[in-house]
């Protein structure tokens, strides 16, 4: 389908310092011409009239690539079958929305969505699809983000000069980035620029979240820096369940990234659109800034901070003592339980969480669903424990799992299957659990009764939901493909969770899949705090709590402070690890003599000083991202009055940390622990560490003229 330029008509964006032009076509596509930072000079991507850059991909089932396309998301002849119908700039509480219409000649209707938000250099951006027509229409892959014109500023190409960042996650080892350049990740300028070539190629690099662990493998989210212009894109993929980023060769030599929920190449995904129906992607946030790494993060936590749920808890940034990881480890008792609520309120927390095991005598991992407490564990009752938390001026809080049962828990057994994710007319079963379907209604009734219950009847205030299990490919029963299934469940998952804060706006929920594998902001614009981790080791942690601030906003951020040696340097690095974060108590109280429990109580102490300013201020990452190779390990936030800085010595004892704007310090201090017990000055604009021994971290803090 030829593209040509006569009478082509713009829509143009100059705002919260970006720029955003959409161009649409003499033949009525629509393109993303331009989504660049106003820091940066650059060229607009010219009109050809042989290429398109549709801003919106849409595939259908019976129709192909317009040429060569290989496994690439950005060239189906169905998306330039769309054209412009018209378009709408509205007036948002505290920005902007933008609603681009198109029609294709089956009747189909695409309502491209771009909002923005004051003062941020970010959008977000999601399409609608309505069948208005009279026939079923397939639907095997919609973009929520698509731009084809990534490193486009300066002189060189984009394979000579683009910094990939692609974001590892995984069990116990979140938030491990690793950067590449686009040469490396085979983004190269073989067929883009060599002898007689057409300008693109078969050229891509994507990953991806596989099932509803949205981020066993990945975080939804990425970054690509400009090193010749200093232009970087920083985004993230709105998805609890299965996503896909790619980047990829474009035509006229260009670098695309599309963004986009399940696809049917990659999932399996398909939605079979009936006529009246609608389907809407997840969304996508995406920023640009000039500067690197540290500004981008800035960009991405002032935009999270802006589309999630309005909570206090993430005001108010509460201390909670959860007593699992490296404390009860799921083995509580009534005595156990009092004694170390005892310790927690000691200390200065404000929640208490019992985690789990609270629910089964025994081995309680395939009896879970019923959520009734064990009375061998509890002689006299859960309550007793919940009012002794309540008495030393705790809110109390429990552990759920309250999408899966067991496959040994007795109600489990006598629910119908379509209660359960199913496949080949089987329940499935990952780890022995069941997963419950909340697609159905009367799932929804159940777990929502649970819930109502333990509050009305323990006082519970805050619940900790687990989810230790994925469906996988998911569910054959009643969809329309098993990754569609996934999707419907997670938009009545998101649903039951809005319903569950009208009714119980006070209600704090920590998200949690196994520490950070469902750490996503389809979650967590809901939910406000997240697990990030279920590390055990101190050292390990801190390699996680350097990075994780890029994940998830530092006040979202739960970060184990859990010691386990009655020992100074030791308990001094758990602390540090959470400080900046979340701080997420838990340990082995019991083993901490006084010196270590006053060092305990002086960290949270000062966290409730300075968890204002860790609540507005911005992640910087002055080493750039850490690794398991650094032997320094950095995390700073700054805020309007201060910055802090942590500083880890995992491997070394010597830390020297580049500092922006040096001649503008006024003071330098350590705050934790209070005898500073190192020594540090600034020299040639960097702070100079020299720690009393390896394995040592301390927390600094940085005050301007």
């Amino acid at each position: 389908m030829s593209c040509k330029n006569r009478e082509m008509k713009t829509i143009e964006l100059h705002e919260n310092s970006l720029d955003i032009q959409f161009r649409i076509r003499e033949n009525g596509v629509v393109e993303l011409a331009d989504f660049s930072s106003q820091e940066v000079k650059k060229a607009v991507m010219e009109p050809k009239e042989d290429i398109c850059y549709p801003a919106v991909e849409i595939h259908r089932s019976g129709t192909g690539s317009l040429n060569m396309h290989a496994y690439k998301n950005n060239i189906n002849q169905s998306s330039v079958d769309f054209v412009y119908e018209n378009h709408e700039l509205k007036a948002q509480d505290g920005g902007k929305e933008l609603e681009i219409v198109m029609v294709s000649p089956e009747k189909l209707k695409a309502v491209y969505h771009m909002r923005l938000f004051d003062g941020v250099p970010a959008v977000q951006t999601w399409t609608e699809i309505i069948n208005e027509g009279s026939e079923d229409q397939g639907l095997t892959y919609v973009s929520s983000f698509m731009y084809q014109g990534i490193s486009r500023g300066g002189k060189k190409p984009y394979y000579k000069k683009t910094d990939i960042y692609v974001p590892f996650n995984s069990w116990c080892c979140e938030a491990q980035w690793q950067k590449y350049d686009a040469e490396t990740l085979n983004l190269n300028g073989m067929v883009v620029d060599g002898f007689n070539h057409q300008g693109y190629g078969l050229n891509r690099y994507c990953y991806s979240g596989k099932g509803t662990w949205s981020t066993c493998e990945y975080l939804p989210m990425g970054i690509a820096e400009d090193r010749e212009t200093g232009e970087t894109y920083i985004f993230q993929i709105e998805s609890s369940g299965q996503w896909l980023a790619e980047y990829g060769s474009a035509q006229g030599g260009n670098l695309y990234l599309a963004l986009s929920g399940a696809t049917e190449q990659e999932h399996g995904w398909y939605k079979n659109l009936k006529p009246g129906e609608s389907f809407t992607t997840v969304p996508a946030g995406a920023a640009v800034v000039k500067g690197g790494l540290n500004p981008a993060a800035a960009a991405l936590t002032r935009y999270r901070r802006k589309v999630r749920r309005p909570n206090t808890d993430d005001e108010k940034l509460n201390v909670v003592f959860n007593d699992y990881m490296n404390c009860l480890m799921g083995d509580p008792t009534t005595g156990r339980e009092l004694f170390i609520i005892d310790k927690a309120a000691e200390l200065g927390c404000e929640y208490y969480c019992l985690d789990a095991g609270w629910y089964d005598d025994g081995f309680w991992w395939d009896r879970v669903g019923e959520w009734k407490e064990a009375t061998g564990r509890f002689p006299n009752g859960l309550k007793e424990v919940c009012d002794h938390a309540h008495s030393k001026g705790l809110k109390m809080g429990l552990w759920l799992e309250i999408e899966v049962m067991g496959v040994a828990c007795e109600l489990a057994n006598k629910l119908p299957d379509d209660w359960f994710v199913c496949r080949h007319g089987k329940r499935h079963i990952d780890n022995k659990r069941y997963m419950l379907d909340f697609r159905n209604p009367e799932v929804r009734k159940y777990c929502r009764d649970v819930v109502d219950r333990l509050i009305n009847d323990y006082g519970v205030e805050y619940f900790k939901v687990d989810y230790n299990v994925t469906m996988g490919y998911g569910s054959d029963l009643n969809s329309d493909s098993c990754a569609d299934a996934i999707r419907e469940h997670y938009e009545c998952l998101h649903r039951w969770y809005e319903e569950i804060f009208r009714d119980h706006p006070e209600l704090v929920v920590e998200n949690c899949g196994s520490g950070g594998q469902r750490m996503d902001y389809g979650m967590l614009k809901i939910l406000s705090l997240q697990s990030t981790s279920d590390q055990t080791d101190y050292l390990y942690n801190a390699n996680i709590a350097a990075n994780v601030a890029s994940a998830v906003t530092p006040e979202q951020g739960g970060m184990w402070v859990y010691p386990y040696e009655d020992e100074e340097e030791h308990v001094i690095y758990n602390i540090v690890n959470g400080m900046l974060l979340r701080p997420y108590i838990s340990g082995m109280v019991w083993k901490l003599g006084e010196n270590s429990m006053n060092r305990m109580k002086e960290g949270i102490s000062l966290y409730k000083e300075i968890r204002g300013e860790v609540r507005d201020g911005m992640p910087f990452f002055p080493l750039g991202f850490g690794t398991l190779k650094s032997e320094v390990l950095a995390y700073g936030v700054k805020s309007e009055k201060n910055t802090y800085l942590s500083v880890w010595t995992p491997g070394t004892t010597e830390a020297v940390i580049p500092l922006e704007n040096a001649d503008q310090i006024s003071r330098v201090s350590v705050i934790y622990p209070k005898e500073e017990m190192c020594e540090y000055k600034i020299e040639n604009g960097n702070l100079v560490v020299k720690m009393p021994q390896e394995k040592a971290a301390r927390l600094f803090k940085i005050e301007m003229k």
